[in-house]
């Protein structure tokens, strides 16, 4: 009997790992021709998030199957859609090559919701360049697009990317939308 998936903050000595993780996903997506992630996230972008506890991990009987972040944020790509308040959002879902194929994407998608919703966030927040698999991908996972624009990166690179949102409890996500404010109790 499989033990059931585990999806938690990393700890120090697991960032490794799921930064490998990170690296072998980016050069995976390059070799499919997806253009989500042309390079990968800079180490110290990692480790920022690793500090701010934003680095999660699904575990598959011992063994990290997925990494990805979870952060508390105005994006500042989006202020423009969805205001000046912090939104939940996933970010850099990747997973391991031995874990491929196995739905453990969808997996860890399922969890990183439960998790938001257990802190009474009505909706969780990813975008994706448009071009390509992703937003089917994850409209399949129960995202909707809500907007879609090009983005100008610091690299100086303009790619169309798309703004999807899956509520994760839909009484919040109503009281949220109907007073502008976020639906948190806190992170």
């Amino acid at each position: 009997m499989n033990p059931s998936p585990t999806l938690r903050a990393l700890r120090n000595d697991e960032v490794d790992a799921a930064y490998e993780i990170q690296l072998q996903a980016c050069a995976w997506l390059k070799q499919k021709g997806v253009r989500q992630w042309l390079s990968p996230k800079p180490r110290a972008v990692y480790d920022a998030r690793q500090e701010k506890g934003e680095n999660y991990g699904l575990y598959l009987g011992g063994s990290l199957a997925a990494a990805m972040a979870l952060s508390f944020e105005v994006h500042p790509y989006w202020r423009e859609a969805l205001g000046a308040e912090p939104r939940w959002w996933l970010h850099t879902l990747a997973v391991a090559p031995g874990f491929r194929g196995k739905r453990v994407g969808e997996e860890a998608v399922e969890y990183a919701v439960a998790l938001v919703r257990s802190r009474a966030a009505g909706d969780l927040f990813l975008d994706c360049g448009t071009d390509g698999v992703l937003p089917a991908y994850y409209g399949r996972l129960g995202f909707e697009t809500l907007a879609q624009k090009d983005i100008t990166y610091p690299s100086g690179n303009t790619y169309p990317i798309t703004l999807m949102r899956k509520v994760s409890d839909p009484q919040l996500a109503r009281t949220a939308i109907s007073s502008n404010q976020p639906a948190t109790a806190g992170c």
